[in-house]
């Protein structure tokens, strides 16, 4: 009798572990960033991109994107690949080239907040849905 309670007892751990396991998992919402964002204008920084274009690519495990950064009345717009990594973004930028480079985002609503860096700046970016 007690082997079967013991059995029974573990069944029911391992069923409450896995309960757990997967409720964790569906808490994490994925990080949506597909369209057109514009630097805020309460932008920690002045030298963060101007806007950000993020497209979707079914095909593939890189999406599509493109960068304005704007100095002065010039604007040169890079274009490239994005990865999410959680709430992390891997910027791979092609035209023209430049080293692949990380942005840890956080979104709320139609505002999302970058943190990365770019030409040796530390950069702490909001953006809105253009």
């Amino acid at each position: 009798m007690k082997r079967r309670e013991g059995t029974i007892a573990a069944l029911f751990a391992v069923s409450m572990l896995v309960g757990c396991n997967d409720a964790k998992k569906t808490e994490s919402v994925e990080l949506k960033l597909e369209g057109d964002w514009k630097l805020a204008a309460g932008s920690q920084s002045s030298v963060c991109f101007a806007e950000m274009k993020f497209h979707e690519n079914p095909t593939s495990d890189r999406d599509p994107l493109s960068v304005h950064e704007t100095t002065g009345n010039f604007t040169q717009i890079w274009f490239g690949e994005y990865e999410k990594e959680g709430n992390n973004i891997r910027v791979i930028l092609h035209e023209p080239k430049a080293e692949p480079f990380i942005m840890a985002a956080d979104r709320s609503g139609n505002e999302l907040k970058l943190q990365y860096e770019w030409k040796s700046a530390d950069l702490v970016c909001s953006y809105q849905r253009d």
